[in-house]
């Protein structure tokens, strides 16, 4: 089972110059298997979210529901976390775009049926959004302040599933990788796929992806 954190919020970077970074609407995939989500619980900052809930081996038709912690009537439902259609096995289907306030909510399917899971909505960490195309990432350095992050990880146009390490400046053997930066699935061309949630002291770091590869690109954590 998957339990993991993935998190939005836009912010300024520097980026050898400094780049505005304007709010988007981010995807979640879901996945559900007899009886349960795969993914027990999810934090997540405020913002605007899509959820691509995915019907793996379960011989009905379900649903996505979303409500805020504690509230499980009909009337509570957030009504735009509906999937578009009932997703049957083997397919996938899109909800429309939530706008998530900080809180505590909870998701569950009632047709699966699922248990009910804790999802957290905090203002506390940032999202940056990494773009590679083939040989390199576009974004040549960053400069943060410390803090928690996650990073989301597009492919444009390489021809392979992508990766993503983060790991200290001169350190990039394997055992040295900050592992929560991995991104959770491989990132095929014309997608994108988050990391988990890494807390970034002061320091000098270097963030490559092996799969494509691309060159070291500096990080300064200040």
């Amino acid at each position: 089972m998957k339990k993991f954190s993935i998190i939005f919020f836009a912010s300024l970077l520097s980026l050898g110059l400094t780049t505005g970074l304007l709010a988007q609407v981010t995807t979640i995939s879901l996945e559900q298997t007899p009886g349960v989500f795969t993914t027990t619980s999810l934090d997540l900052p405020a913002g605007e979210y899509q959820f691509n809930i995915a019907n793996n081996g379960v011989d009905k038709e379900l649903g996505f529901v979303l409500t805020p912690k504690g509230k499980s009537d009909q009337a509570s439902h957030i009504q735009e976390a509906y999937v578009k259609k009932t997703v049957a096995n083997g397919e996938s289907s899109l909800t429309g775009v939530v706008k998530l306030a900080p809180g505590e909510y909870e998701y569950f399917c009632p047709l699966n049926p699922t248990e009910r899971y804790p999802l957290t909505v905090r203002e506390d960490i940032q999202k940056v959004s990494l773009e590679q195309v083939p040989g390199k990432f576009t974004q040549e350095s960053l400069m943060l302040k410390s803090g928690k992050y996650v990073f989301e990880i597009s492919n444009e146009g390489v021809d392979k599933d992508l990766g993503f390490v983060i790991a200290p400046k001169g350190m990039t053997d394997q055992a040295n990788h900050i592992p929560e930066a991995y991104v959770k699935s491989l990132v095929s061309n014309g997608s994108s796929s988050l990391t988990g949630v890494v807390n970034l002291q002061p320091g000098e770091y270097v963030y490559f992806c092996p799969l494509n590869p691309t060159e070291l690109h500096e990080l300064t954590v200040k």
